[in-house]
């Protein structure tokens, strides 16, 4: 959710101010944004290319290069499709050839680096190794997908050395989410075979559920999303969706559905017990639409239905939706019905990044381009 300076309500006919735009390659990896830098990672003919800029000019700090070889496998985008993260003057990136990296913020320079998929003889999913790194105190977690012992992998932040490995399953394109429960820290990572709570600084399992048949490209996309003692999971290609409670360090899966909310790859919205988010795959059944079910029972409240898919991100009461196609769209978050509340082409199709919020400004990566839209309250803007 975003939490800085207030965000207009409404927009005008034209859409929110362009305050500044650069070209891009390739890739469905989200801009990040922290420590005063904006990170992304995009790809420019046979390499992987990570571009530090500042947010307010979008000028270039600097340029990292890899060399990339990777090719999708259902001939869809190549560039890289992992989000880079950043914590403590580092950026770490994961790329979908398996290449992970820190590099350092301040100028761009490798600290350590190795790949993945060569060093654990893991398989990745259709669209290459898709999951983000999750990054702690101590490490940097990622479901490698090696059926050696080295399904999820934890890496040393400082040095890149593995601190634990565990389970022999191959990886989803789940992105793993640090959560507390009982004030227990328990990172939650879907892999291709169960959805698993594990103990960040161990690997110890603390449970796991089974999932549903996957395959290399019929997968976990979206996050798992937390809200207090609850999680919602939710897969299209027949894993559906399910809520699970979390007591006594125990799951119980409170409702699983195949009719509430399947997504094809972006993660839920939780708010005012309701959950928002995309219902279908992007080229099956017509595309999916957009709805509204009720957290407590999965119950659909109401459905929209949309051009593509999509993105939502949340500020107060609203919805920031990012298509496929580029466009934006403001919506109110609630259960009364679909409310539209400002539309705008931000960028070209195909689109398929979170836009990144930060201090009244979107950052929106498109097929070929970066846009920064100036989306403040005209209050902030004096």
């Amino acid at each position: 959710m975003y939490s800085g300076p207030a965000l207009a309500e409404a927009w005008p006919a034209a859409g929110p101010p362009v305050a500044w735009k650069t070209d891009t390659g390739e890739g469905y990896s989200s801009p990040v944004i922290a420590e005063g830098r904006l990170i992304f990672c995009h790809r420019l003919e046979d390499e992987l290319v990570v571009d530090c800029l500042d947010p307010k000019t979008g000028a270039s700090f600097w340029r990292f290069k890899h060399e990339m070889k990777f090719q999708d496998g259902a001939a869809f985008d190549s560039g890289p499709r992992p989000t880079p993260s950043i914590k403590d003057g580092k950026v770490y990136v994961h790329n979908t050839d398996g290449f992970l990296a820190s590099l350092d913020l301040k100028d761009g320079k490798e600290i350590w680096s190795l790949n993945t998929k060569t060093k654990f003889s893991s398989t990745a999913t259709w669209h290459g190794c898709v999951a983000s790194p999750c990054v702690t105190d101590k490490a940097v977690i990622l479901p490698v997908g090696g059926t050696t012992g080295c399904g999820v992998v934890a890496f040393d932040r400082e040095t890149g050395e593995t601190l634990w490995q565990t389970t022999d399953e191959k990886a989803s394109a789940s992105t793993p989410v640090m959560a507390s429960f009982g004030g227990r820290p328990q990172l939650l990572v879907a892999t291709r075979t169960a959805f698993h709570s594990l103990d960040p600084l161990t690997g110890k399992d603390l449970w796991s559920q089974p999932t549903r048949r996957q395959s290399s490209g019929n997968v976990y996309a979206a996050n798992p999303v937390v809200s207090g003692d609850l999680i919602f999971l939710s897969g299209w290609y027949k894993l559906g969706a399910q809520l699970i409670r979390v007591k006594d360090d125990q799951p119980e899966t409170l409702w699983h559905l195949d009719d509430a909310i399947s997504t094809h790859y972006a993660a839920g919205i939780i708010y005012e017990d309701h959950i928002y988010g995309f219902h279908g795959h992007a080229w099956e059944r017509g595309g999916p639409n957009l709805r509204c079910i009720e957290l407590a029972t999965g119950k659909l409240i109401w459905e929209q239905p949309q051009v593509g898919s999509g993105t939502i991100a949340r500020f107060k009461d609203n919805l920031l939706i990012l298509s496929d196609t580029g466009e934006l769209q403001l919506i109110k978050a609630s259960p009364k019905g679909f409310q539209l509340k400002g539309r705008a082409q931000a960028v070209g199709r195909t689109t398929r990044t979170y836009p990144a919020l930060a201090d009244g400004f979107a950052y929106i990566k498109g097929p070929r381009e970066l846009v920064c839209l100036d989306l403040r309250a005209k209050a902030e803007k004096r």
